[in-house]
């Protein structure tokens, strides 16, 4: 049971060949993983100096810019979103004490006290807002990770599966357990 082409075994011969794509399969999937971690975009840092602060500018408009979603700007747009979403929490509580205040002295007074709370919840649910956004643009970059695993899986397993089944085939063709002039038992 030799290979006429190079004197290599059949199984030896296959399975080297099932090695090969596995090890084909592990390099493909470190590299898809290794590509994935790299491709996550750098945490927007807009205020640590004046360049990174003109960088992280030209980063977010290039995002808005991008009428067609080519490449996400989640990340690079958050400061500016949580920054516009702090001006609106402190904006609204002070339009209100003031639009108010011209009603009635009352009135002002009570939206005074109103207005803390309600800058604060404010600006609390713009956080949670956007950490939700965050997390759920982290989940869905790991989903499409986990999805190229999963058909890098299935190629490699289907590869197996072919020398598996002939073998099973080949297994049930050898009836070992018929013996021809077999003597019957007294």
């Amino acid at each position: 049971m030799t290979d006429e082409s190079d004197g290599i075994p059949e199984a030896d011969s296959a399975e080297r060949v099932t090695e090969s794509r596995w090890i084909a399969w592990k390099t493909s999937t470190a590299r898809r993983f290794t590509r994935a971690s790299e491709e996550e975009e750098p945490r927007a840092e807009p205020f640590e100096s004046p360049r990174a602060f003109g960088e992280w500018s030209t980063r977010a408009a290039r995002g808005l810019l991008d009428v067609q979603f080519r490449r996400p700007a989640t990340t690079t747009l958050l400061p500016l979103a949580y920054i516009l979403g702090l001006a609106f929490a402190l904006g609204i509580p002070i339009a209100l004490t003031i639009l108010m205040w011209q009603l009635s002295a009352v009135l002002g007074v009570l939206a005074a006290l109103i207005a803390v709370p309600l800058g604060l919840t404010i600006a609390a649910v713009v956080r949670l807002l956007l950490e939700f956004l965050v997390n759920a643009s982290r989940l869905a970059t790991r989903v499409e990770h986990i999805s190229e695993l999963a058909d890098d899986l299935f190629q490699a397993l289907s590869d197996v599966a072919e020398p598996v089944n002939q073998l099973s085939e080949d297994v049930r063709a050898v009836q070992f357990w018929r013996f021809r002039g077999r003597t019957p038992r007294k």
